[in-house]
């Protein structure tokens, strides 16, 4: 393996002195105005990467969790957290953000700051709501993770963003930041977790605090590729949001890091942008179909992301289910004006006749409604291997006339935000598609992307 000089990339990832002081002098400054503020609270703790001091430079987000005793009903709960959030934000830009339930976040001089409200529990067996268990997190890493490793976490939480497998959101399905901790703590170091995950199969169980003595009671209570018993709690899989896509991405980052190291493993691919004569080559030998829409104004990303998920599920679905073969789905937003549905598919247009395989003739019933149901096929009905075939009409023989029709039924079918997106929704050509990418510089990477259809990582 070719060495590769870690502490430069620690240069370029890890905060510096001075704005480690800025972050701890906004911190504190933060929390002390807002235990100073009239409230039903009883504490704030700081959360997440930077209360364990395992965050990457620029990454400025503060986590701070208002704490409330377990007697608060949670209607009670809810609204004072909101309250207080909005009150801390005051003269500054937030928004109601969703996770179990309400919260708010905003930025405060430069400062990315969520303000979530959770109970005040003894034990994670108190659980009211699921971030209660978040204060916990930050205990047991302040307890166990050892001061030369917290910059082993930051290698391997810039290598998953590099290899793009980070990030637990609806738009990535991806690690969450807890489980880099959990893997530095597990393996010791960024290298040996690596050459690990190199050896994942399916069902891996990693269990820090052994609450599953037999592996085979975590892989029946969890059923997952991936297993992260949540050390603070039995009853959790910190990995339950990883998509397999993802898993199986970080398990082939590993393996092709190990066999060539490289700084692009951890920035990415410095790519440019294809030019329009490659595009329009590209586009020329490829069958796409697309749908583009416009971004619902002041839409979150987390929920709109989730609901992008559903409805590419939806559209691949229906067009899988009228026999066209897809190549490739994807779906992406600038998050701001436009969302693009792209299917790469083998035929923009098939036959519009095809071959119907009915029942075994011995089956009398199914075969008298199979008979029934199809009176005037073009050829048939016939028997062959002994079941009932014949010719027919198909629905749909174009693809972009199936998802215009289908785009229909979910505009009466959504609602609120996706239904603002799905009212511009329509189905548009190449040219469009080119127009954007003249237009679009977001776009144009990730297109760019699409159309190579490779995995940056890869070096053949």
């Amino acid at each position: 393996m070719t060495k590769l000089n870690f502490q430069e990339i620690l240069k370029k990832i890890k905060p510096s002195e001075k704005e480690l002081n800025e972050e701890q002098s906004f911190v504190s400054g933060l929390v002390e105005r807002i235990k100073k503020t009239e409230g039903k609270h009883v504490d704030v703790v700081l959360a997440g990467s930077l209360s364990r001091n395992t965050h990457l430079k620029g990454d400025r987000d503060i986590d701070l969790f208002l704490l409330f005793e377990k007697k608060l009903s949670r209607k009670e709960f809810e609204e004072e957290g909101l309250r207080l959030g909005k009150k801390i934000f005051k003269g500054n830009k937030w928004e109601k953000a969703y996770s179990e339930h309400p919260y708010i976040r905003g930025e405060i001089n430069g400062f990315k700051v969520e303000i979530v409200p959770s109970y005040k529990i003894d034990s994670t067996e108190e659980l009211q709501s699921s971030v209660d268990r978040t204060p916990f997190h930050t205990k047991y890493l302040l307890e166990k993770l050892k001061e030369n490793q917290k910059d082993e976490v930051r290698l391997l939480r810039q290598f998953m963003k590099g290899t793009k497998t980070y990030g637990a959101d609806l738009k990535s399905n991806s690690f969450p930041g807890y489980i880099t901790e959990l893997l530095i703590l597990k393996y010791g170091a960024f290298l040996n977790a690596l050459k690990e995950a190199g050896k994942w199969k399916r069902n891996t169980v990693i269990d820090l605090e052994n609450h599953y003595p037999f592996i085979e009671d975590a892989k029946k209570k969890f059923d997952s590729h991936l297993i992260v018993v949540d050390p603070t709690d039995y009853s959790r899989n910190v990995a339950a949001a990883l998509s397999f896509n993802q898993y199986a991405r970080f398990v082939a980052a590993a393996r092709a890091f190990l066999k060539n190291p490289g700084e692009k493993f951890f920035f990415g691919g410095k790519e440019k942008p294809m030019n329009l004569s490659k595009i329009k080559k590209l586009l020329s030998e490829e069958e796409l179909v697309a749908v583009k829409m416009n971004y619902p104004s002041k839409a979150l990303p987390d929920l709109i992301w989730g609901q992008l998920n559903r409805l590419s599920k939806r559209i691949e679905g229906a067009v899988k289910e009228n026999n066209f073969q897809i190549f490739r789905e994807s779906h992406w937003t600038d998050e701001k004006q436009i969302i693009i549905f792209l299917l790469s598919v083998e035929n923009l247009v098939i036959q519009k006749i095809y071959k119907r395989v009915g029942p075994e003739v011995l089956a009398e019933v199914h075969s008298e409604k199979f008979l029934l149901s199809h009176k005037k096929p073009v050829s048939g009905p016939r028997i062959e291997n002994g079941r009932w075939v014949l010719e027919t009409f198909r629905k749909y023989f174009d693809a972009r006339t199936l998802l215009k029709d289908e785009l229909k039924k979910m505009k009466k079918e959504s609602k609120k935000d996706m239904k603002r997106a799905l009212i511009s929704a329509k189905v548009v050509s190449e040219k469009d598609l080119i127009e954007l990418y003249k237009k679009n510089k977001e776009f144009q990477k990730y297109f760019t992307q699409f159309l190579k259809g490779k995995e940056e990582f890869l070096d053949y």
